[in-house]
């Protein structure tokens, strides 16, 4: 007997094509997102008319659909006008530099399909894609995804390059699409940027429970017969995607998890266990991929916030992080970083909810922050050390070893 025959598709009596609980489905609705559809086709309608047309951009937390929504009006937009509009879609966290983002504006342009990946200096990749879509007579909109990131790393001078090339072409008619997170993006942006991003703002809210089960009773229903899911696994899932901040990905991939889950166990019914195992599932497996895509020095400043609270439960402040932090690049044979780009690191982490900090007063001494973590220590301590640059330090006592003076 062939020990794989047990996973075969004739003996599980859950089946179905459950590719429409993964990320890369892109649904035909959007329940709920109907008001912030109506907006985006009403900023972009002048596109349509042959109209110069502000540009865009579109807040919210992460699932509530900005991504997805803006690819669904904008494939609409390409389906009205066909060949006659270019959608160039970039992920800011891939490509962060102007040359970057002009090369891969230019895959999509009729007639620049050839320029090099390196070597062209950026103002004649410019000027060949100006005079390539002057001949095409084509519109173009420049989807920046999580746009922010583009801007911490060039301060704008990547987003200033393209907002002139759509603003100051006559021959080129199209805007910007600006997706991001944060809601104080267009603040920080300096002058010379803010003048010419004259835009519209569409905001994707959090769905709340009862949204999101709208969202995943379709999807499931489309895969499982109703008597093959519980509705309080759906519920669940539902709830628990709330919790975090009305995440519709968290749910709809602890839906997806669940149902993995009981064709393993050859089940034939989805029920309440089920998401409980999913979510730890889940949860460890995004903690993992989290702490791996950390910088090497962010790893040693988390590693630094643990070992510290671990000696100073009550009193882990940046000040002590940074003792540590710094005693273990010494360790490493690292350059320690400074002081504001740790504070830095720790910003990002608290972002990320692997630590929390709150203010606390030292009288005339000014303030200072204190730091916990958000649990799962070990957890995180051993995905840190799974990183080979710093495996080193698994047998080493640290927390005797640098454990401040009295």
């Amino acid at each position: 007997m062939n020990p794989f025959d047990k996973y075969s598709i004739q003996t599980i009596p859950l089946k179905g094509d459950i590719s429409i609980l993964t990320a890369s489905h892109e649904p035909d609705s959007f329940p709920h997102r109907e008001e912030q559809i109506e907006k985006m086709v009403n900023s972009m309608r002048g596109i349509v008319m042959g109209m110069k047309t502000n540009h865009l951009l579109v807040y919210g937390k992460t699932g509530t659909g900005k991504t997805s929504v803006t690819k669904y009006v904008t494939s609409k937009l390409h389906e009205k006008l066909g060949e006659r509009l270019i959608i160039s879609y970039i992920n800011c966290q891939a490509y962060d530099s102007p040359y970057s983002i002009m090369v891969n504006i230019a895959k999509n342009v009729p007639g620049a399909e050839n320029i090099p990946v390196s070597g062209w200096p950026l103002d004649r990749i410019y000027d060949e894609l100006v005079s390539s879509m002057t001949k095409a007579g084509t519109s173009l909109i420049v989807i920046l995804d999580e746009i922010d990131k583009l801007v911490e790393k060039n301060g704008g001078d990547s987003l200033y390059v393209i907002l002139k090339l759509i603003d100051e072409n006559p021959g080129v008619l199209g805007i910007v699409v600006g997706i991001t997170n944060d809601t104080s993006f267009y603040e920080k942006l300096d002058s010379r940027v803010k003048s010419r991003l004259s835009r519209d703002s569409v905001i994707f809210h959090p769905y709340n429970a009862d949204q999101l089960k709208d969202i995943l009773l379709p999807r499931v229903s489309s895969i499982l017969k109703p008597e093959q899911y519980e509705e309080a696994a759906i519920n669940l899932c539902a709830a628990l995607g709330a919790q975090e901040h009305g995440d519709a990905r968290k749910a709809i991939d602890l839906m997806r998890i669940s149902i993995e889950l009981a064709m393993l166990d050859s089940s034939d019914i989805v029920i309440r266990d089920y998401v409980y195992r999913a979510r730890e599932k889940l949860d460890s497996d995004i903690l993992r991929d989290t702490v791996k895509t950390l910088p090497t020095h962010a790893k040693i400043v988390l590693y630094s916030v643990i070992l510290s609270i671990q000696v100073h439960p009550n009193s882990a402040t940046t000040g002590e992080v940074g003792l540590f932090y710094n005693k273990m690049c010494n360790l490493l044979g690292y350059t320690p970083l400074t002081s504001r780009r740790i504070s830095d690191y720790i910003n990002d982490l608290e972002d990320y909810g692997m630590i929390g900090t709150m203010l606390k007063s030292l009288g005339r001494y000014g303030r200072t922050r204190i730091i916990r973590t958000s649990g799962r220590e070990d957890d995180i301590k051993r995905f840190i050390l799974e990183d080979s640059d710093l495996e080193k330090l698994r047998d080493v006592n640290l927390s005797t070893q640098l454990k401040f003076e009295q």
